[in-house]
């Protein structure tokens, strides 16, 4: 009988090794897909408003639809269409020539794409490769529009 738990013990060390090593294999495979979210325009309840570290537009902003994918090597895309000012003499429109990814980890920036053409009608396409920190921990990304008071976010994942 002794024998038998012995084996039965060791057999569970082994399978439980092996799991952790097959774990640990993944978690470590540059090319996980860490996040894949749709964005939602900024509320009216935000604007203006810092959330993870980041700075809110002034109005509100709708989106027809948004994607942002994030993988653990730092391949970033982000895709809006129809991310346009909610309220405003501008409504319907977006003013903001330029925009930006911006990517949030454990509540705080810390990576943004280089600028890229954010059209009239609210269509931008961000495609880049972001240094991340070693964990990122609860991913978020935001798009931003290069403002004259610096990027400013009108779309964030998560909502």
């Amino acid at each position: 009988m002794p024998k038998t738990r012995s084996l039965r013990i060791a057999l569970l060390a082994g399978a439980l090794t092996a799991a952790l090593a097959v774990g640990s294999t993944v978690a470590s495979d540059g090319h996980r897909k860490v996040l894949d979210a749709t964005l939602a325009g900024i509320p009216t309840s935000m604007t203006g408003q810092t959330f993870m570290g980041a700075v809110g537009g002034g109005l509100p902003w709708r989106i027809g639809s948004g994607r942002a994918k994030l993988f653990s090597d730092g391949r970033l895309a982000v895709e809006v269409e129809g991310l346009v000012l909610a309220a405003g003499a501008k409504e319907g429109t977006n003013p903001v020539p330029t925009g930006r990814a911006l990517v949030a980890c454990g509540g705080m920036v810390v990576a943004m794409s280089d600028s890229v053409p954010f059209s009239p009608e609210g269509n931008a396409e961000v495609d880049a490769q972001v240094s991340l920190p070693a964990s990122c921990l609860a991913p978020v990304i935001f798009f931003a529009g290069d403002t004259g008071a610096g990027a400013r976010w009108f779309a964030v994942t998560g909502f």
